[in-house]
């Protein structure tokens, strides 16, 4: 008996004739078709259905969904549209931007050549640049290859290429440099602890709901040798890991 695989739209599927002609109907039928994505953020800033969500100044996609989950934080259902699939990495951090009327979640690439997220995937989320460049610190160089082997359970990615190490580490060193020398130059009020503070625990906490152990405690040793050991340790018996894509 022959077996029907489902590719695509039914428009496509009802194709019965062969040839190139066909193949790159169906090429385009895929690139049509939008992907849908989740991340976290503990701050939403009125971020809700409909809104933006946008790559390099452009909408690419819109927010379908937001709902409560543990801590105070929401979870964001979105989707991309299909011709746009290649801007979605696995490293991507998806930052909220709400300094226009209409609040937007920004697509933020930390290294083009990271590998694409495929539909359904979950990605990291900051409700400000800060917990963007908290991200970028909590990350180590290869992170995402070894991780996305994980994920995937397929043959490791290679390691990453000199220079793609080198960007990372320096993106790191920027991020890690700017809070520094923010706290050395303008020594930070009480209000702006406890964000910086809230700011970091609501990474950290993302990092381990998502099973990025290794990573939140880089980030938490960092941050205490840097402000004072201002955030508070990580109980791992109250934030269970779960798989990092949905």
């Amino acid at each position: 008996m022959r077996k029907t695989i489902r590719i695509c739209t039914p428009a496509i599927r009802r194709i019965s004739t062969g040839g190139a002609f066909v193949l790159g109907l169906l090429a385009a039928g895929c690139a049509s078709q939008p992907l849908y994505y989740s991340t976290q953020l503990d701050t939403t800033g009125g971020l809700g259905p409909g809104d933006p969500i946008t790559h390099a100044s452009a909408t690419i996609g819109h927010v379908t969904g937001v709902s409560p989950i543990s801590d105070g934080d929401s979870q964001l259902a979105f989707e991309v549209d299909g011709p746009h699939a290649a801007e979605m990495h696995y490293d991507s951090i998806m930052t909220l931007n709400n300094l226009a009327a209409t609040p937007s979640l920004d697509v933020m690439n930390v290294d083009a050549m990271s590998h694409s997220a495929p539909s359904g995937t979950r990605l990291d989320g900051a409700s400000s640049m800060n917990e963007t460049q908290l991200f970028i610190m909590a990350r180590g160089p290869g992170s995402y290859a070894q991780a996305l082997g994980r994920v995937v359970g397929a043959t490791p990615a290679p390691p990453p290429s000199p220079a793609t190490v080198q960007m990372t580490q320096l993106l790191a060193q920027i991020s890690q440099q700017t809070l520094a020398s923010a706290i050395t130059i303008s020594p930070p009020t009480r209000e702006q602890l406890e964000q910086a503070k809230h700011e970091a625990l609501g990474v950290e906490r993302q990092l381990m709901r998502n099973g990025k152990v290794e990573q939140a405690e880089r980030l938490r040793a960092q941050m205490g040798s840097m402000m004072g050991g201002i955030t508070a340790p990580v109980n791992p018996t109250a934030l269970p890991p779960t798989s990092p894509n949905p």
